[in-house]
C-alpha cells in the first residue's frame, strides 16, 4: 500500500492492514474478492492485533475491493458479533454503490441487534473526518504469520 501499510495479498491474504500509532488507528484494505473465508482471516488478524496493541479505532477500506462473494444471510450473520473494542469507532469505506448496500445491511442490522454499529463513508477523507483526529499515517504492520503453512 502506498499508505505505509503492509502488504499480505502476495501471500494470500486479501487484505492488508496499517496502524497509526499516534491517533490509534487500525487500517484494514480489502483487495480482491471479499469472501466468508477472507473475513475470518481479517476477523483473526484484527482480534490478534487489537490484543497485542490494545483496543482502538478501526478503519475497513473497501476502495480496492473488486468484489464481494458473500451472501446478504452471512452478512447479517457477522453483524450479529459485537465489535471488538467498545467505545470505539469503526468506519466502513465503501465507494462502490454496489458495496455500500451490503455495508449499509451491516450497519442497520448491528443497530437492529442493539449492537453499536459503524459508520459507512464513501472515502478514506471522509472516514478521517468522521473520527476527528486530524491526518492519519499508517505504519506497515506485518501479517506474514497469518499465512497458513502448505501441507506436503
Amino acid at each position: 500500500m502506498k499508505d505505509g501499510s503492509g502488504s499480505a495479498h502476495a501471500s494470500g491474504l486479501m487484505f492488508d492492514m496499517g496502524y497509526d500509532r499516534q491517533h490509534n488507528v487500525l487500517l484494514v484494505r480489502l483487495v480482491g474478492t471479499f469472501t466468508p473465508q477472507s473475513m475470518q482471516r481479517m476477523d483473526t488478524a484484527c482480534a490478534t492485533f487489537l490484543n497485542a496493541e490494545g483496543p482502538g479505532h478501526s478503519i475497513f477500506d473497501f476502495t480496492t475491493a473488486q468484489a464481494i462473494d458473500m451472501t446478504v444471510e452471512r452478512v447479517e450473520r457477522r453483524a450479529e458479533q459485537a465489535q471488538l473494542c467498545p467505545g470505539f469507532e469503526r468506519i466502513l469505506v465503501v465507494p462502490q454503490p454496489e458495496f455500500f448496500a451490503m455495508a449499509e445491511t451491516f450497519r442497520d442490522h448491528q443497530k437492529s441487534q442493539g449492537l453499536a454499529a459503524p459508520q459507512v463513508v464513501r472515502t478514506m477523507a471522509e472516514a478521517e473526518a468522521a473520527l476527528g483526529l486530524g491526518p492519519l499515517v499508517f505504519r506497515p504492520v506485518e501479517t506474514a504469520w497469518l499465512v497458513e503453512p502448505t501441507v506436503v
